[in-house]
């Protein structure tokens, strides 16, 4: 009796487990109830772009070039700081005053002339990154105004511009006494002769673009282009052999001398 009990019950299992087993592979994976109610797990929004909050599981192949959290789509496009509207075509005199006021300031923060600025802010928890993302275009904030970068974007910022002391060492006198004396800094170029364009007074190593200080809206207040929509200024601005220590014309050989005729 109890041997027949026991072989019913077990049919009844089997059958149950065969029934059950087949219905699901018709219904497929089961998901559960409300998953896709809730905004942030909808896998549509998360395909196109939305608001959605979580993202499918990747494989770590894949974490490096997955967009994830709410910056996703910052974070995959450069971004630069709006600069100010300028009108390149706006009549422009420079004045000698101040001029010569930026000139004091450029030199009041170079050890010499020709010598990489020291920073004159505060540059702790920063990157190079912020760094360009203001001194790119001329960021202006208020009554400040970010210098332009006059040449080309490097690696490293402080590898050549000295950041200002940290705040406890601020007060501490760290000046070296020296005998070296700097050149003077060039106030204007020579000209072939009258009414010819002056010759660049100095050189162009990490000083290819121009426009950083005679830039106009970007440049320094006395030293503006009254041209700035010229596209190339050596085409007219001669540079220096000398200061760029480039070859000078009288070593190469076979080449006509040079000489200016003034009539």
């Amino acid at each position: 009796m109890n041997k027949r009990i026991t072989t019913v019950f077990l049919s009844l299992v089997i059958a149950i487990a065969a029934v059950g087993y087949f219905v699901g592979i018709g219904d497929g994976v089961p998901v559960p109830d409300g998953f896709h109610d809730s905004p942030l797990a909808d896998r549509e929004l998360n395909q196109t772009g939305g608001d959605a909050k979580l993202i499918e599981a990747v494989s770590y192949a894949e974490i490096a070039g997955t967009q994830m959290g709410p910056t996703q789509s910052w974070q995959m496009v450069p971004k630069t700081l709006p600069t100010r509207s300028y009108d390149l075509f706006a009549e422009i005199k420079p004045s000698e005053e101040e001029k010569l006021a930026s000139s004091q300031t450029r030199s009041s923060r170079r050890a010499y002339n020709g010598a990489p600025p020291v920073i004159p802010h505060a540059i702790e928890n920063t990157t190079d990154a912020a760094c360009y993302a203001c001194h790119s275009n001329g960021m202006k904030m208020g009554n400040l105004k970010a210098s332009v970068m006059s040449h080309q974007f490097l690696a490293n910022c402080t590898q050549c511009h000295a950041p200002m002391a940290p705040a406890p060492f601020r007060d501490v006198d760290a000046s070296v006494n020296t005998t070296f004396v700097g050149l003077p800094a060039p106030k204007a170029g020579k000209r072939a002769y009258p009414g010819a364009p002056p010759t660049i007074p100095h050189s162009q190593w990490m000083r290819e673009n121009c426009l950083a200080c005679h830039g106009g809206g970007n440049g320094w207040a006395g030293m503006e282009s009254t041209h700035p929509w010229r596209t190339n200024c050596t085409q007219c601005h001669a540079p220096s052999a000398s200061l760029d220590q480039a070859v000078a014309s009288d070593t190469i050989p076979m080449l006509p001398p040079l000489e200016v005729v003034g009539e």
